[in-house]
């Protein structure tokens, strides 16, 4: 199997079929291998610790069917008389849509968090996870509030030969995690969204904001984690541009979002010159959700804290725009 940017064909609907069923959102499946397929194949190995180059292959093809062979397994204990067998075709579509109906679930044939828990399958960690496998009750529903054809920019720090800061993870890695899903989120709500890296790829920092401007988008989001000598550090703060009145608003809300979410220690606003939020054109911040050098914070990433990173980010960014 080996499928990538320009691919056409069958392979490529089943594909775009099995990934939007695992909520990867790969958009209309239409047998055409573009840029939103190639995002959500990006945030697949991303989530399963695989190398992010956006080409389906072997590897991304046994992680994408474990998660569907998961379900059809949990299907057939519901009842459901279905093969297991990693593909998502026309009878586990309608065993997946016949229980959401039955368990008073959105009828959309996509198992996302709701479809997964009422299945009674937790959401698979990391594939890089350390220490045990618990993961943290996702008990908020996720933000209310939809865009209007707002762009945002969003950053993933770091990449390539520049790891960030380290621990049990690395910065980039998280960094580009976190980016993906949130504009996958954001999408979802009626915003446009361009990324200035979607793989792992060293980048000037003068480009970055060049990105932003270029495309003028509304705001600039970069996605750090943050790095201490001291292994107990944690919590989460924002950084945004001196005097910059929208740009302190944005970080406010958006470490509100992320501290009611993630429910870490609140470091605050940091107002203070860097290359992202000094030369964008517009709003900027740059989040720090967690640091990479803490051993219970990077668990707490891997289980289930990538995700409601991502879904405070958004909580603030709606809040922004909706208020």
């Amino acid at each position: 199997m080996y499928l990538e940017i320009g691919t056409m064909g069958t392979d490529v609907a089943q594909l775009q079929c099995d990934l939007n069923f695992c909520a990867y959102n790969a958009g209309t499946v239409d047998g055409d291998f573009g840029r939103q397929t190639q995002e959500a194949v990006l945030a697949l190995q991303a989530y399963h610790g695989l190398e992010p180059d956006g080409i389906y292959g072997n590897l991304t093809d046994a992680a994408l069917m474990g998660e569907i062979k998961t379900i059809q397994e949990a299907l057939t204990k519901n009842g459901y008389c279905i093969a297991v067998d990693g593909a998502v075709g026309s009878e586990t579509l309608a065993a997946t849509t016949g229980f959401q109906k039955k368990n008073g679930l959105s009828v959309d044939g996509i198992v996302g968090n709701a479809t997964l828990k009422a299945l009674g399958i937790e959401i698979p960690p990391a594939a890089n996870q350390t220490g045990t496998t618990e993961t943290p009750s996702i008990v908020k529903p996720l933000p209310a509030g939809n865009g209007k054809g707002q762009l945002v920019c969003i950053n993933p720090g770091h990449g390539g030969s520049d790891p960030g800061a380290c621990g049990n993870l690395q910065e980039k890695d998280m960094n580009l995690v976190v980016s993906l899903r949130l504009g996958q989120l954001l999408k979802e709500r009626g915003f446009r969204v361009v990324y200035t890296r979607t793989d792992d790829r060293w980048m000037a920092l003068s480009d970055r904001p060049a990105i932003a401007n270029e495309s003028n988008a509304d705001i600039f989001v970069s996605i750090h984690h943050n790095g201490s000598a001291n292994p107990e550090s944690s919590g989460t703060l924002v950084i945004c541009y001196p005097g910059s009145t929208n740009g302190l608003r944005l970080a406010q809300l958006v470490l509100n979002g992320m501290c009611n979410r993630m429910g870490l220690a609140n470091r605050g606003n940091i107002q203070r010159d860097d290359s992202d939020v000094t030369y964008s054109n517009m709003p900027a911040i740059i989040t720090e959700g967690l640091f990479a050098s803490s051993p219970s914070d990077c668990h707490f990433f891997n289980n289930g804290g990538a995700e409601l990173e991502a879904q405070g980010i958004l909580e603030g960014i709606l809040a922004y725009f909706n208020s």
